[in-house]
């Protein structure tokens, strides 16, 4: 989550950028679904193993970096080509979009589960990229890992939903949600419409603080459009009473989305923005600074709402 926000026309113009194939990233792949496909009527609880596995990944990038994944470093580059090849190695449909920003090289991952109606999408994004002070490891490898381990889960099942399952990981957050509103700014025509909800997880893996329980919060936004729904039910079953109405201030992905009037809302294992946590954008956001009953709380709150936004 960046510090303040940027404006939008503002960002992009800030950048330049490039696909190594035309309409690539905006492919709607729609196979038959073979016989031993099988549609599951609820998701696969997720342990802890599966986001610190991935979340341990990026520590190792930052680490084999200065201790940052910021655009531009090596840090950033192995994130992006790990979280590709975790989702190709899963049958996810990928596509990394290649932009620069400030003179950086950045780069967003697109990947679809190609089972469901095209025209009815849900959408999920995380950033996957860190400040330069910083590993990023809750802000925000959090979010990618808790939807790295959400693939597994889908692709293990062999999910046929009703609507697509697309998740968006965003280079160049840090600078002002420069990935993601790259890639609403290029949507084909009439594609922003067949969005039916953006859900955005970024800052989701806080540990406990000054003996304090971790806090969770749900976006504002969603509290009108219904996404909140299925995640206060998650949460509900576990006992936690979450802040109903987080606002972010549209200081994440999730503003571009907005912006181009597709629903959206999100989770954050904060109360409010002035609880970020003693380590945000700062060099201590490394596994020390992340808590695994977050990850899973996380992790299976996802699950249980894109399994039920997208009619699974």
């Amino acid at each position: 989550m960046r510090v303040r926000k940027l404006a939008y026309a503002g960002a992009a113009a800030a950048l330049t950028a490039t696909l190594a194939l035309a309409g690539a990233a905006y492919a709607s792949p729609a196979p038959v679904a073979p016989a031993a496909v099988k549609v599951a009527l609820a998701p696969p609880p997720i342990t802890a193993a599966a986001p610190m596995a991935h979340l341990q990944k990026l520590m190792d990038f930052a680490t084999a970096s200065n201790n940052t994944r910021v655009i531009g470093s090596t840090g950033f580059t192995s994130t992006v080509n790990y979280i590709k090849a975790q989702l190709t190695a899963l049958g996810w449909v990928t596509t990394v979009q290649n932009f620069t920003t400030g003179g950086k090289a950045a780069s967003n991952v697109i990947a679809e589960w190609p089972y469901g109606d095209a025209n009815h999408v849900i959408m999920a994004g995380a950033h996957s990229d860190s400040v330069k002070a910083g590993p990023g490891i809750n802000d925000n490898g959090s979010g990618v890992a808790a939807l790295l381990a959400n693939a597994t889960a889908i692709s293990q099942a062999k999910l046929v939903p009703q609507k697509r399952i697309r998740f968006g990981f965003w280079g160049a957050e840090e600078q002002g949600d420069i990935g993601s509103s790259y890639y609403v700014s290029h949507l084909p025509s009439g594609g922003a419409a067949k969005i039916d909800g953006y859900l955005n997880f970024d800052m989701v893996g806080n540990k406990i603080e000054n003996n304090t329980p971790v806090g969770w919060s749900l976006y504002v936004e969603g509290q009108s459009n219904g996404l909140n729904a299925p995640f206060r039910t998650y949460f509900a079953s576990k006992g936690i009473t979450v802040n109903p109405s987080l606002d972010t201030d549209d200081r994440s992905d999730h503003a571009a989305f907005k912006n181009a009037g597709v629903k959206v809302t999100g989770v954050s294992s904060v109360r409010s923005l002035s609880a970020l946590g003693a380590c945000y954008h700062k060099a201590c956001d490394n596994m020390t600074d992340v808590s695994q009953d977050s990850m899973v709380l996380a992790s299976n709150a996802i699950a249980s709402a894109v399994w039920t936004l997208a009619g699974a």
